[in-house]
């Protein structure tokens, strides 16, 4: 009688050998394809932070699932529409009188098929009326959603970081 099943020590060299490359093929394209959502979600996180900078409320839009939400940096629940209508290009300050620059950092995302979690850090360098303010930064939780082939924001969350605690004068 043959035996159907064989020990890992009894597949011949080559097997072994086939078995591995297949292995090896198999994780480094699931990491590759990780990998690909990662940028894209990134990309996606940037975009938004862009697009709010520059009141470009189309391209948000373009780039929030229908259903998005958010909990603005006061604690706020704040729909889609709300979230449009903050960004209307006729709200942006003057430039005259304001602008801002944005720099993202530290993501740390995670991909669970068509949904995925991404966490940055934005630090927010404004001037107002010729004066540079301090820089301020907050972390971004983002939930992306994949429609077709696209990655969507559907929902963010953003928390203040304090700023450097000064030593106390002795």
């Amino acid at each position: 009688m043959v035996p159907v099943f064989y020990t890992f020590c009894e597949v011949p060299f080559r097997m072994k050998y086939a078995l591995l490359l297949l292995s090896v093929l198999f994780f480094t394209l699931t990491a590759a394809a990780q990998t690909a959502d990662q940028r894209l979600l990134e990309a996606a996180v940037r975009s938004m932070a862009d697009a709010q900078i520059a009141f470009d409320a189309a391209r948000l839009d373009a780039i929030f699932t229908k259903d998005y939400i958010e909990i603005s940096p006061v604690g706020e629940f704040d729909t889609r529409d709300k979230v449009l209508g903050f960004y209307k290009p006729e709200l942006k300050p003057p430039a005259d009188k304001m602008s801002t620059a944005i720099a993202i950092d530290e993501f740390s995302t995670r991909v669970y098929g068509k949904t995925a979690v991404v966490i940055a850090r934005l630090t927010y360098n404004i001037t107002a009326n010729g004066k540079q303010m301090p820089p301020r930064s907050m972390r971004v939780m983002v939930v992306g959603r994949k429609e077709g082939s696209v990655w969507k924001i559907a929902s963010a969350q953003y928390t203040g970081i304090r700023p450097p605690q000064t030593a106390p004068a002795k």
